[in-house]
């Protein structure tokens, strides 16, 4: 009898040991990440296993300003729920290769700025590459200097030449 006893009591001890973690945790589920940050993940991930870093050899046709923009565009998009992916991609010694850490950094400093996140969240990345020779260019907004902003379609049927210069802050 006194075996029975301790057999039942050891078997109750061994079940309870292998179910507390389930309904300790039944009504804990881990919460789903918000889709800000699911899209901004998806992007990073997509940047970490497309980009390939430069070299001395011609690159006509390179696609990886394709990938970038999409990348940047896609994190615009998910907004300020971006930033701790972000920052934790940026943090020397994470997991994501070099090129994602720089990547990250960079991008943190762009979507910081309010104009210049809602600007890359509302690009149509559906226009991206659809300059064709000959053709008519996709009409576009920039501002000068002043704060004026002006269409590429403002000037139809005059000569336009565009200058972008890039710097870095």
């Amino acid at each position: 009898m006194l075996r029975q006893t301790v057999r039942a009591v050891l078997m109750l001890a061994l079940v309870s040991l292998f179910t507390a973690p389930a309904w300790m945790t039944a009504g804990q589920k881990k919460p789903d990440p918000a889709p800000g940050e699911e899209t901004a993940r998806e992007a990073l991930v997509k940047f970490d296993k497309g980009w390939k870093p430069y070299t001395n050899e011609p690159n006509l046709g390179d696609p990886r300003w394709k990938l970038k923009m999409e990348v940047l565009v896609r994190l615009a998009q998910a907004g300020p729920a971006a930033f701790p992916l972000l920052e934790e991609a940026a943090r020397k010694g994470s997991k994501w290769s070099a090129s994602t850490r720089e990547f990250a950094e960079e991008t943190l400093k762009l979507l910081r700025k309010p104009e210049l996140r809602k600007a890359l969240a509302d690009y149509d990345l559906a226009q991206m590459d659809s300059a064709r020779v000959g053709k008519l260019a996709p009409d576009f907004a920039l501002k000068d200097a002043t704060g004026k902003t002006y269409r590429l379609s403002q000037f139809r049927d005059k000569i336009v030449v565009l200058t972008f210069i890039i710097f870095d802050t």
